[in-house]
C-alpha cells in the first residue's frame, strides 16, 4: 500500500451459497490504487475480475457474501462491456446521462443538467451532441454507445472509474479510440481508472500497473513494464505469450486447460494443473508471496 493511496482494499472475499455451501469466487484479494493511476486487472474469464469490480461499485447481488478487513470509502462509477444492454433502450441518451445527478441538487430545474450533459458528450468525442442528446441508444453505433456510457459515468464525478472489459464488443479501430479516450481522461482530469481485461496486449502501453488474477486470487502485480519485461508467475508468462503470438501471427491461441470452477478449485497453487513448470510442492501448498521491490507474485519459482 502507498501512504497517499486513493483506494486500499484488504482481504476482499466474495462467496455465494451454492448447493448449501459457501463457495469463494474471490479469495482474500488485497490491492491499492493511487490518485491519477491506471491499474489493470487481467485474467481469463471466470477468474473473478468482474466480481471485484461489482464489489467496489456496490453492485453485487444480495446473494453475495462479502467479507473485507478494510476498505476506504470513495465515489466510484462503472462502465460495462456491453453498452447496448447497459443502456435503457426506451430512454433518450441525454436523459440517461442526466440520471448521473440527483434531482435534489437543482441542476435539472436550472437547465444546467442538459448543458453539462452536452459538454460531456462532446468531451467523450461524440459529434453533434445536441442531436445525439435526443436520440435513443439504437441510433448510436457500438463505439458511440460506449462513449455515452463513459459520459454517464463521468456525470457522477467519480474518484475512480471502473472499466469492465469496455472494448470487448468493438472492432480493433474503435477499441483503440476508447483506450485513447480513457488515457486522455486520466491525463486531463487526473481520473484514476481500474481497467479490467482478459487481453494483456490491450494494457501494455495503457496501464501504469497491472494485477494478474487467477481462480479468485491476484497471483502477480507490478508496474506494467515490469510485468512484460520480467514476468514471474507461469500464468502471467502464458498470458503474455498467447497475447503476443496471437497478435504477431494472427493465430488464435489458448492456454491448455481452463479456469477451474470455484466449486472445485485445486489444492495448493490453483494454476498447477495447467502449469508447465509444476513441482510436487505446488500440488499441496499455496505458494507464499514473493516481493522484489514493488513486484509481487505467488510462486515457488523466483
Amino acid at each position: 500500500m502507498q501512504h497517499d493511496c486513493l483506494l486500499d482494499v484488504n482481504d476482499l472475499t466474495i462467496q455465494y451459497n451454492i448447493e448449501g455451501n459457501l463457495v469463494p469466487v474471490v479469495d482474500r484479494v488485497s490491492f491499492f490504487i493511487n490518485p491519477g493511476e491506471i491499474v489493470a486487472l487481467v485474467g481469463e474469464s471466470g477468474c473473478g475480475k468482474t466480481q471485484v469490480a461489482l464489489s467496489l461499485a456496490g453492485l453485487l447481488t444480495k446473494t453475495a457474501h462479502v467479507n473485507m478487513q478494510d476498505r476506504n470509502s470513495i465515489k466510484t462509477a462503472m462502465i460495462f462491456q456491453d453498452p447496448l444492454n447497459a443502456l435503457n433502450p426506451v430512454m433518450k441518451v441525454g436523459k440517461q446521462i442526466l440520471e448521473g445527478w440527483s434531482k435534489e441538487d437543482g441542476r435539472w430545474k436550472m437547465g444546467d443538467g442538459k448543458k453539462i450533459a452536452l459538454e460531456l458528450l462532446e468531451q467523450v468525442g461524440i459529434d453533434e451532441p445536441e442531436k445525439r442528446y435526443h436520440q435513443y441508444p439504437h441510433e448510436f453505433s457500438g463505439g458511440m454507445r460506449q462513449r455515452a456510457l463513459i459520459a454517464m459515468a463521468l456525470a457522477q464525478e467519480p474518484d475512480l472509474l471502473i472499466a469492465d472489459e469496455p472494448t470487448t464488443a468493438l472492432d480493433v479501430t474503435i477499441q483503440a479510440q476508447i483506450i485513447d479516450l480513457l488515457r486522455e481522461l486520466n491525463e486531463k482530469r487526473g481520473l484514476s481508472i481500474l481497467f479490467i481485461s482478459h487481453d494483456l496486449s490491450l494494457v501494455k502501453s495503457f496501464a501504469h500497473r497491472t494485477m494478474v488474477m487467477y481462480a479468485g486470487r491476484i497471483v502477480e502485480s507490478a508496474a506494467t513494464e515490469n510485468i512484460y519485461s520480467s514476468p514471474k508467475h507461469p500464468y502471467t508468462k502464458a498470458l503474455i505469450q498467447v497475447a503476443g503470438l496471437a497478435k504477431n501471427n494472427d493465430v488464435f491461441l489458448t492456454i491448455d486447460g481452463s479456469v477451474p470452477d470455484p466449486r472445485d478449485y485445486p489444492s495448493g497453487c490453483p494454476f498447477h494443473p495447467r502449469c508447465d513448470v509444476v513441482e510436487e510442492v505446488c500440488i499441496d501448498t499455496f505458494p507464499k508471496l514473493i516481493s522484489d521491490q514493488e513486484h509481487n507474485w505467488n510462486c515457488i519459482h523466483k
